[in-house]
């Protein structure tokens, strides 16, 4: 006669729990709002990635781009100085972008003024310590997991990125459409509008070229009509896929598995800030900010 198998309810409640969030993706974890008000539920599903097809398992993202108060707070946890110093912000290259770009330099990641704007200027490693940190900070907090499960935190993949950005329709943009505008002629994402003043045509070649001559440096990115001149705060647009913001434009966002970044910046022309869009990461630049993704597992 065979010996029944009991489980113990907590590990019977867990494995529930997992194969729930795992294979039922229109009915995720009941969490708190201490964690739902900060990040989204992206459901398994598979995603087109340049001509391949790739599973996708379901995971939490971040709402919004990484701030810059986000990041201070993460910088004045750390007590050693060396990783204060490791993981600060440059500021360079507000100097080289603008010609009055001092006081962006000194405050655009200090100042109260700029404290929901994207954190820029700072290097993949700083961005996978600032994961580490947002995952021991969350599991020293009750977000209604059981006690056998935590949230674990990095960058996200390409496949990944693109399958939150992309939602469940395969379109360019994350609102769902192959425009930049809404029906009322407002611009969806905060990117390099490039006007038809900037626009010419080579008679020899019969090519149409941006004359970059009438883009000076204070005004390569065009006022959109949140009068940005660069970037936008992190909740300045609608949400779209998954209740996710500003997956397009704003800054580019780095990857897990690459030396790039996805989805443009507030310098990208619009065919540039699509969902596959990709730009070049190899250091901090100010075009490049981060997005946290979580993944359920087991506690160790």
């Amino acid at each position: 006669m065979k010996k029944k198998v009991i489980f113990p309810m907590a590990l019977l409640c867990l494995f529930i729990a997992l194969a729930a969030f795992k294979e039922n993706p229109k009915k995720p974890l009941k969490l708190k709002k201490v964690f739902t008000n900060s990040f989204s539920y992206v459901p398994n599903g598979t995603v087109s990635v340049d001509e391949a097809s790739t599973k996708v398992s379901a995971f939490f993202m971040s709402k919004t781009e990484v701030s810059n108060a986000e990041y201070r707070e993460f910088l004045n946890s750390l007590v050693d100085e060396n990783l204060k110093e490791r993981y600060s912000v440059k500021t360079e290259e507000w100097l080289e972008a603008f010609k009055s770009g001092e006081p962006l330099a000194e405050h655009y990641f200090s100042h109260e003024t700029y404290s929901s704007y994207p954190v820029m200027n700072i290097t993949k490693e700083s961005a996978e310590a600032y994961c580490n940190w947002l995952t021991e900070r969350y599991a020293s907090m009750d977000i209604g997991l059981e006690e056998d499960m935590r949230i674990v935190f990095r960058l996200p993949t390409r496949a990944e990125w693109v399958r939150a950005a992309m939602g469940e329709k395969a379109a360019p943009y994350s609102w769902g459409t192959k425009y930049l505008r809404n029906t009322k002629g407002i611009y969806l994402a905060n990117f390099n509008a490039i006007g038809s003043e900037h626009i010419h045509k080579n008679q020899e070649t019969g090519e149409f070229e941006i004359v970059s001559s009438a883009l000076t440096s204070d005004t390569a990115s065009i006022i959109q009509n949140d009068m940005a001149i660069y970037t936008a705060p992190v909740n300045d647009y609608a949400a779209h896929s998954y209740g996710l913001m500003q997956m397009n434009g704003n800054v580019a966002e780095m990857l897990a598995d690459s030396d790039q970044a996805a989805g443009g910046s507030w310098r990208s022309p619009g065919y540039d800030i699509r969902n596959e869009s990709l730009i070049p990461f190899e250091e901090a630049s100010l075009e490049v900010g981060f997005r946290p993704i979580g993944i359920l597992t087991e506690k160790q």
